[in-house]
């Protein structure tokens, strides 16, 4: 028989084993391993960046609902802002920026001002601190009147970081500061092509534009994109000064305003393709166009939440949507472009805004009643191709 000592110390080593948690199989142990030549370093950075993929598609997901909930307070939308903001900062996420963008329309006050500082310190920090340590020195150096050696260090980090729009914002200020005028719009121009959604830098550029070489129509286009996104920011200002000099933009401003106005019977004309298609940036850089319609889309997608849409407006306004964009009825030249901002409007599940919305009728979500073929959007886009197959080939038989 089995003494006391002896029975406790089994006791324990069944509870130790019971205690250990949920062990991977050996196969999993065995994946694990590295394979003959495998660089284990380049695995671990992979999963280390995968993990990081996932982790950050959560957090922008969770306060994307937050922002979107009608029941949310204004605190849990501030630390949804906050995170988004770290995202945004860390990962150089554009998926963050986008939701960021998105909460610029919010009706508190509070929140779309949060969301206009969060976006300006995405846009001024690179997510690598010895970056931000070359633009400290370089800023110094600026400011003490060593414009050259602070031009050495900005064309560095222009050189070493050519898709980061803020390199070039930053060296365009330096060359505005030293006189050079050409050399200021053209890096104002590359930092808007890789920050398309980058408001500060286009009423910048406008207004370069508008004072030194009299462009007025660029100035104007300019000026009205960056009211479409930030309406925090003081745009109408900014337009008088451009009335004045050419008065007849504010007629052309009056009208597509009325145009634009928000309604939940249709969406605005400068969501639809035909205010986008004809764009140079449409055909040449489709990622970065695809990035401004994004944003403006998560607004008016947040407005839409906001005004609680029956059940008949929010299957009238998806259609429309989906319609419109259709790949097909483009040109293959659009395609890259149009494909992407379709597929976008797809991915606007219902369930996302469910999860936020739980127990509320009034969202904007695509009704189960209003039947399957609506739940897809795809699906639904090949029922109406069918019907029209089938209108045709009625037609054709009863043709002579």
């Amino acid at each position: 028989s089995f003494s006391r000592g002896a029975a406790l110390r089994l006791g324990r080593q069944l509870v130790a084993r019971a205690a250990v948690p949920n062990l991977p199989s050996a196969q999993a142990v065995m994946g694990n391993m590295p394979k003959p030549g495998e660089d284990m370093n380049r695995k671990g950075f992979d999963d280390l960046c995968t993990r990081w993929n996932r982790q950050e598609a959560e957090a922008v997901a969770k306060s994307k609902r937050t922002l979107q909930s009608p029941d949310t307070s204004q605190a849990a939308k501030m630390r949804a802002i906050d995170e988004l903001e770290y995202w945004a900062v860390r990962r150089g996420g554009y998926d963050a920026e986008i939701v960021l963008i998105g909460a610029l329309k919010d009706p508190a006050q509070r929140v779309a001002g949060q969301a206009h500082l969060a976006l300006k310190k995405t846009w001024l920090a690179h997510f690598n601190a010895w970056v931000n340590t070359a633009i400290s020195n370089a800023k110094a150096m600026q400011n003490a009147g060593r414009h050259d050696e602070a031009m050495q260090v900005f064309d560095k980090v222009v050189y070493e970081n050519p898709l980061w729009g803020e390199g070039f914002h930053l060296r365009a200020a330096l060359k505005n500061k030293m006189g050079d005028v050409n050399g200021t719009i053209e890096d104002l121009e590359s930092a808007l092509e890789f920050c398309p959604n980058n408001y500060l830098v286009m009423i910048e550029l406008g207004l370069t534009l508008m004072d030194k070489h009299q462009d007025y129509e660029a100035a104007h286009r300019l000026f009205r994109a960056a009211g479409d996104l930030c309406p925090v920011m003081p745009i109408k200002v900014l337009s008088e000064t451009l009335y004045k000099k050419a008065p007849k933009f504010k007629a052309i401003d009056e009208a597509e305003a009325k145009a634009n106005e928000f309604s939940l019977e249709a969406p605005p004309q400068r969501l639809l393709p035909e205010g986008w298609i004809d764009k140079p940036e449409a055909t040449d850089r489709p990622n970065q166009a695809f990035l401004r319609i994004g944003a403006e889309l998560e607004q008016w997608f947040a407005m839409v939440q906001q005004q609680k849409p029956t059940r008949q407006q929010q299957r009238k306004l998806w259609s429309m949507l989906v319609i419109a964009w259709d790949p097909d009825k483009h040109p293959r030249e659009l395609k890259s472009f149009t494909n992407q901002v379709h597929e976008l409007i797809k991915s606007r599940r219902e369930r996302e805004l469910a999860k936020a919305t739980a127990g509320e009728e009034n969202v904007f979500t695509v009704d189960e009643e209003t039947g399957s073929d609506f739940m897809d959007a795809a699906r639904f886009l090949r029922k109406v191709r069918r019907e029209r197959q089938r209108s045709r080939q009625r037609q054709a038989e009863v043709a002579p």
